[in-house]
């Protein structure tokens, strides 16, 4: 009888060592996987759509400038933008005002502001919320010190997400798990000065 409960006991935590051995062993194998480079993106051209989940996005030019911004505002002084012009519609059933996490620069450029500003190329307004279904296109425009060094081209990563219609915590619909989707590089042309 004794004998019988100890062998109960033993098989019993041994098997509960071993599918902890077993969890831990994938979670670390799908750590390292996560944290390995990317696959190389899927290249782009101006021009051409790109899918990135709750975006359609279709880069068009990139540029850097000292002139006024679409608004009319200056910038600080001793500060200078790279902007860049795109095509965007929002496919999602609500307003967004997520577009400004939706590129960035590979490699990142040095002094450049975090977050850009989007305006409307349209009447140069800024863009505070994307309605869904309506293609707009907007120049997204960093800032940058003057002293920086602007490269003679930028590479740039597009990010995109994935929709669920139940998330794990609230079992909400949202878009979730943002990675990067598509590159693209493009010459930064000149705009000239301003005054």
């Amino acid at each position: 009888m004794a004998f019988a409960a100890l062998r109960r006991s033993l098989a019993s935590k041994l098997t509960i060592g071993i599918g902890s051995l077993l969890a831990l062993g994938l979670t670390t194998a799908q750590t390292l996987r996560e944290a390995m480079p990317p696959a190389s993106l899927p290249t782009a051209q101006a021009g051409q759509p790109i899918e990135a989940g709750r975006w359609q996005v279709v880069i068009r030019e990139a540029g850097s400038s000292a002139a006024p911004r679409p608004d009319g505002y200056r910038g600080r002084p001793g500060t200078k933008a790279i902007s860049i012009d795109l095509d965007l519609m929002n496919r999602s059933s609500e307003s967004s005002n997520a577009f400004a996490r939706i590129l960035s620069f590979d490699p990142p450029i040095a002094g450049l502001s975090p977050s850009p500003t989007a305006y409307l190329v349209r009447d140069g307004a800024i863009l505070g919320a994307l309605q869904p279904g309506l293609p707009e296109r907007i120049r997204m425009v960093w800032d940058l010190p003057e002293a920086a060094a602007i490269p003679e081209a930028i590479r740039i990563a597009v990010t995109g997400e994935t929709f669920k219609p139940r998330d794990n915590l609230l079992a909400a619909p949202g878009w979730f798990n943002p990675k990067p989707v598509a590159a693209i590089t493009l010459p930064l042309r000149s705009q000239g000065s301003g005054s």
